[in-house]
């Protein structure tokens, strides 16, 4: 019989972090932020054509900013939207100061490039959900 050797994983060492002290390497970013796009709808609402900067696709997050700055000085082509697969709803956080209202769209696009896109019922710009 051999003794068995693994060692057993686990979270590693603890450390404590003071309330507003955060150390450089503890740096910390949103995942999966929305990108504004540009959309063309139809006469009921429905999009019918999006253009999303297709640069963004394979740029870390950090450079994201730069590449939706540049995005906005120029004209995107708009591919156009060959199905629309799913529709939801969400309303949430209704009683915060900041609530949720967006009507989601999962898309097809001419490229044959399924997108997750919405649409804030709040200020009726666009977005991109990133991260399928």
């Amino acid at each position: 019989m051999v003794a068995y050797t693994r060692k057993t994983p686990s979270a590693g060492p603890i450390r404590s972090v003071k309330p507003g002290a955060v150390s450089q390497d503890m740096q910390f970013r949103s995942l999966n932020m929305p990108v504004p796009i540009a959309v063309i709808e139809d006469s009921e609402g429905r999009p019918v054509a999006v253009a999303v900067p297709p640069a963004i696709n394979n740029r870390p997050a950090h450079s994201r900013r730069l590449v939706q700055q540049q995005s906005t000085t120029s004209k995107l082509a708009a591919q156009k939207i060959t199905a629309i697969n799913d529709l939801w709803q969400v309303n949430d956080e209704w009683w915060r100061e900041h609530p949720i209202s967006r009507r989601y769209y999962q898309i097809t696009t001419q490229s044959d490039s399924r997108l997750t896109v919405f649409q804030d019922d709040l200020n009726g710009n666009w977005y991109w959900q990133k991260g399928e």
